[in-house]
């Protein structure tokens, strides 16, 4: 780390301590623990490169949602769709119950209807019941008003690599990276009932910090929100998500996991104030959200992109990464503008919500798409919209939904489902989508077996989940899909099937234990040399499976503990199988209420990376860790949260993985010479 940077983490650690609060809030670790373990089984089943964007924004609205609870006795339609686990049907069976009487314990949410104990305990982190505080509608201009429930957070992060990657070795102008190592974080919000303003910055490792002021990310938006009609409105950087991700959705979602019903269907967020380290996925202008029964949103957007330079004004797509630490890098860093404008009109009937979504965007450059058959239906020019119609509502005790949009090309989306109880303990979700190969709405992000933008798509979903009795659950999904034109890395359509079962077991309310495989087969093409001598592309199945079983005991309210074992098989097209596994144990230890640490040691053995396992890993706030084994190795990591004071919290993690057999990790700028990677973390969090 450079000297003048380190100087800059001192003072920014220093200039926090002296901060006097006037109030504060502690961290309750039962609900940090809940909201982690929800992130698990949702992500853990992803490939982490496809977890990446979205995994860090769905995060950080998750941790957001257990710090600023929906208020249940108080709370419209809208804010209560935003907690997992409450739909359509259920938020108004929650409005209708409380009609009658208030909530007085957040258990009574077992006696609304269509709300059984799994369900509860998905949205348990993210509601209170509030307090007997009236909202101040009538008193706009008085400070009272706008710092009502008033929050002031500060966050601090420092993490590093403690290896030297190749990038750090290579001069300036042989194409190294400019900066240090290290990659900071902070942000400052203040937030209230009525209030939003923040500031988020961040470093990547190997970028340049020029001072306080010289990070090469900025994140900031001023926002008002929940002030009568005007739902919400917000000048700086915002998300959208709207319908069922077709036309809009940014800020991450939930996908197939381990959450089999409940999740195939999106509760749409509307505008949201962003306040992510994700460098591109958000708007940057300004959106207002106003109505009731009609609610009108409307936005502009104006914001620097990058983008590889083809030729004069032609580039391809910006990119997503976010970095620029290199010279070239930084030689094409917001080299073109991207301005999107658009609205949506949504309507509450008595059969459900009906809203109607669209944008138009422009780019400054030209855009080409890539060369390979794969981006054959890709978009290419500067122009491009999207218009979609979307529904959600109530057929019996049936939540039905669906949205169908058409880009500007003609190409077409759709997707529809239905989420029902079959009987009192069964649940069905079913869901079929239709993405076409042309259909370009990359502003979008539907459901499906890919984590990108819908398109060149069709799937059919089946998911149930049946509390056998008190004591076990079983729970499953098949999804069929195709892809009718190349995907990558393929010359023609091609298809595939992804299944998963699990079992879960309570022995006690200490001892809980699960078993869960999973089976994909996809199309996949191949090369062999015929018996002429030529090569020929063949066309076969690659197959990966997988078994795990998980054991978590809590062995006193201070002890946890949870072991792991998991088995993978994967075979290449016109290939052999190959085998990985993985193996762990947990603790979880909280002596005191200030201070919780978690450990981990990994034991792994994969024949290749095909066959890598992954593994979940408690981390920073707002960090996000799904961690890739591959290889033979070992790996140990401990984080720990330490609550030094009502209003000061801090974290750290230090991890450690050491390979067999292996003197180089990785490739390129990031290659890494030695059997050995590790790295280290620091937060605080200074609460007001």
């Amino acid at each position: 780390m450079k000297g003048g940077e380190i100087g800059i983490a001192l003072l920014m650690i220093f200039g926090l301590m002296l901060f006097k609060p006037e109030s504060a809030h502690a961290q309750q670790d039962t609900t940090a623990t809940q909201v982690e373990e929800q992130l698990e089984k949702a992500f853990e089943e992803l490939d982490s490169e496809e977890v990446g964007e979205a995994g860090e924004q769905l995060t950080q609205f998750l941790e957001d949602l257990a710090a600023n609870p929906v208020n249940i006795n108080s709370s419209g339609l809208d804010d209560l769709l935003q907690v997992p686990g409450i739909n359509l049907k259920i938020a108004r069976a929650i409005i209708e119950f409380r009609s009658s009487k208030p909530f007085e314990e957040k258990s009574e949410l077992l006696e609304v209807r269509g709300i059984g104990e799994a369900t509860y305990q998905r949205m348990v982190p993210y509601i209170t019941i509030g307090g007997a505080e009236s909202r101040f509608r009538d008193m706009y201009m008085r400070p009272e008003y706008w710092m009502a429930n008033r929050k002031v957070e500060v966050f601090s992060r420092y993490q590093q690599n403690l290896q030297m990657r190749e990038g750090f070795r290579e001069p300036d102008s042989a194409g190294g990276y400019l900066g240090s190592p290290a990659k900071y974080y902070q942000r400052f919000r203040i937030t209230s009932n009525h209030l939003s303003l923040n500031l988020t910055q961040e470093k990547d490792p190997g970028e340049t910090l020029q001072g306080v002021t010289g990070f090469d990310y900025n994140s900031g938006h001023v926002a008002l929100t929940d002030n009568g009609k005007l739902k919400d409105f917000v000048i700086g950087d915002y998300s959208l998500s709207f319908g069922q991700g077709l036309v809009l959705w940014t800020g991450g979602a939930f996908g197939k996991g381990r959450e089999v019903t409940g999740t195939i269907s999106k509760n749409e967020r509307g505008v949201k104030a962003y306040s992510s380290a994700q460098e591109t996925d958000f708007f940057r202008g300004v959106a207002a959200t106003y109505g009731e029964k009609l609610e009108i949103t409307a936005f502009y957007s104006n914001r620097p992109r990058t983008a590889s330079v083809i030729s004069g004004d032609t580039t391809r797509f910006p990119t997503s990464a976010g970095f620029h630490r290199t010279e070239n890098e930084l030689e094409r860093r917001n080299n073109i503008d991207q301005m999107v404008v658009g609205g949506r009109a949504r309507l509450d009937t008595p059969v459900g919500l009906i809203g109607v979504s669209g944008y138009y965007n422009e780019f400054s450059s030209y855009i080409a798409k890539g060369t390979s058959l794969s981006n054959l239906y890709d978009f290419e020019g500067s122009e491009n919209s999207v218009l979609g119609i979307d529904y959600r509502g109530l057929v019996g005790n049936a939540f039905v939904f669906g949205e169908v949009a058409r880009s500007q090309n003609g190409g077409l989306g759709a997707v529809a489902g239905i989420e029902t109880p079959v009987t009192d303990n069964t649940d069905l979700a079913l869901s079929y989508r239709n993405y076409q190969k042309d259909f370009q709405s990359f502003l979008s992000s539907g459901f499906g077996e890919r984590s990108s933008a819908p398109q060149n798509e069709e799937g059919f979903y089946v998911g149930a989940r049946h509390q056998l009795n008190s004591l076990i659950t079983l729970s499953g999904y098949i999804d069929q899909y195709r892809f009718a034109s190349p995907r990558f890395g393929t010359s023609q359509a091609t298809g595939g099937f992804d299944m998963l079962g699990l079992a879960e077991l309570e022995f006690t309310p200490k001892l809980n234990v699960y078993l869960l495989i999973r089976n994909e087969i996809q199309d996949q093409e191949f090369e062999i040399i015929n018996v002429r001598g030529a090569q020929e592309l063949l066309m076969g199945e690659e197959k990966r499976a997988s078994i795990r079983a998980n054991f978590e005991y809590q062995v006193s309210p201070d002890v946890r503990l949870r072991s792991r074992i998991e088995f993978v098989r994967n075979k290449e097209a016109g290939a052999s199988w190959e085998k990985g596994f993985l193996l762990y144990q947990d603790i979880r230890i909280e002596p005191t209420n200030e201070l919780r640490i978690d450990g981990r040691i990994s034991v792994f053995d994969t024949e290749s990376f095909s066959t890598r396992v992954y593994q979940f890993e408690s981390d920073l706030l707002y960090v996000l860790s799904n961690t890739v084994l591959y290889d033979q190795g070992q790996r140990a990591y401990v984080t720990v949260k330490y609550e030094l004071t009502e209003y000061f919290d801090v974290w750290f993690k230090y991890g450690i993985t050491i390979f067999e057999d292996t003197q180089v990790i990785g490739s390129g700028l990031s290659e890494i010479k030695g059997s050995v990677r590790n790295s280290v973390g620091l937060q605080i969090r200074l609460q007001l």
